[in-house]
């Protein structure tokens, strides 16, 4: 009956209405009063364990709740990260990079050209991995924990209603994006949640480096629409703002000479 009372003193309505710190105080308060840790978990995972115990109570109706009141089409909204995105790459990140002089075995060599894109391809690589997430927030089932409620539950990129089932999933670029020797943390982490998916946002036809036997893996336009997403459409302007970048990359290196 005294789990019952705490429930019933939760009111998501307020909840929805506070602010991100608001939110996080909540859910970390609630977390420390978890005690009973199954002896399986890991030190490390037992922060995280506490959080999606405290989510798992209300996260489905939050989420249900959050997403009716968006009103923008989801391809717009991916358009829009993405352009948001690039904008920021093509005026801050790329003059930057470009700009940067470091000391490798391609500058020592006299490559200076590799040295750029090396610098370049790298910063890209990095920063586009938060762009999926991003996309991924404009699902109508889908939320970040650390973008919605400033916590971050270890392993997870993103919590989705799938199939009326709270699920946790990892997401990386591409198939072997996860190193191998990374593999048997990500299996830890995800096998805190009952569902959860390993997710590689493209599919590239590569081999997988995440191996569990436990933890479904998804790739492309299987993801995608696990989540009511367009693969077709993301990959589409995905590549058009991958070209764009390179593009301005080259326009800017014949403006150097």
């Amino acid at each position: 009956m005294k789990n019952i009372k705490k429930l019933d003193k939760f009111n998501l309505d307020n909840f929805i209405k506070k602010d991100k710190k608001q939110k996080k105080e909540y859910i970390l308060t609630e977390s420390e009063k978890i005690k009973n840790i199954p002896i399986n978990i890991i030190p490390d995972l037992k922060k995280a364990y506490k959080i999606k115990e405290v989510l798992n109570r209300f996260i489905t109706k939050y989420i249900q709740k959050i997403k009716k009141l968006e009103q923008i089409e989801s391809n717009q909204k991916v358009l829009n990260q993405i352009n948001i995105f690039k904008k920021n790459y093509l005026e801050i990140t790329l003059p930057k990079k470009m700009n940067e002089n470091i000391t490798n075995l391609y500058s020592m060599s006299g490559a200076m050209d590799f040295c750029k894109i090396q610098l370049v391809l790298r910063s890209l690589s990095t920063s586009m991995g938060s762009l999926w997430e991003k996309i991924a927030m404009c699902s109508n089932c889908s939320i970040n924990p650390e973008n919605e409620f400033g916590v971050k539950v270890t392993g997870v990129d993103l919590i989705s209603l799938i199939d009326n089932k709270i699920t946790y999933i990892q997401m990386k670029t591409m198939e072997d994006t996860l190193t191998a020797g990374q593999s048997p943390r990500s299996e830890k982490e995800l096998l805190l949640h009952k569902h959860s998916y390993f997710a590689a946002s493209f599919d590239t036809g590569r081999n997988w480096n995440f191996k569990s036997t436990e933890v479904k893996k998804v790739k492309g336009e299987a993801f995608w629409s696990l989540i009511n997403l367009n693969y077709e459409y993301i990959l589409k302007e995905v590549k058009l703002m991958i070209k764009e970048i390179e593009d301005n990359y080259y326009e800017k290196k014949n403006n150097e000479v």
